[in-house]
């Protein structure tokens, strides 16, 4: 069954719901139709707007070589293959290590944020400090600073506030 032909029994069915189903029925009815017209398209081919504001259902046969789409309800561009938003200027495989790399950024970024380590003031690595070290801090550049406030180290910040 194509999908034009579920959307016309669809319309169908929204003018017999009209005629015999009342008050919050309809919106029960309008669901229930709503997944089954989801159920019926296989999953490979299933491929959601990946705009928030959208994030309609559209179908996408990944037998057509055409990968740059539109979606129609919203008019936003959209690679089929990757199923985001267009990544323009790049293809599929620069996007997807591009992705990957990001994700990778995130998931380091947010582990520094939970274990508390710092970034060196000279060259941004990250550094960790053993739980009761120092908070005089070399780093692998040779930039001397203070872990508690980020200060650059001087004789006589041994005795930091931040602490």
């Amino acid at each position: 069954m194509s999908l034009r032909n579920l959307i016309s029994d669809a319309k169908y069915a929204k003018e017999l719901q009209k005629q015999y189903v009342i008050g919050d029925s309809l919106e029960v009815f309008a669901r229930y139709e709503k997944g089954l017209i989801e159920s019926a398209i296989p999953n490979r081919e299933k491929l959601y707007c990946p705009y928030k504001k959208c994030a309609k259902l559209l179908s996408h046969d990944e037998k057509e070589i055409a990968i740059k789409g539109k979606c129609p309800w919203c008019a936003g561009l959209l690679c089929a293959r990757c199923r985001v938003p267009w990544h323009t200027g790049r293809d599929c495989q620069q996007f997807q290590k591009e992705e990957k790399d990001r994700e990778d950024y995130l998931r380091v970024k947010l582990l520094a944020e939970n274990r508390k380590w710092k970034n060196c003031p000279h060259c941004n690595s990250l550094v960790d400090k053993v739980d009761d070290g120092c908070v005089h801090i070399t780093c692998w550049c040779k930039e001397e600073f203070c872990y508690a406030c980020g200060e650059t180290w001087s004789l006589s910040h041994w005795n930091c506030q931040t602490r």
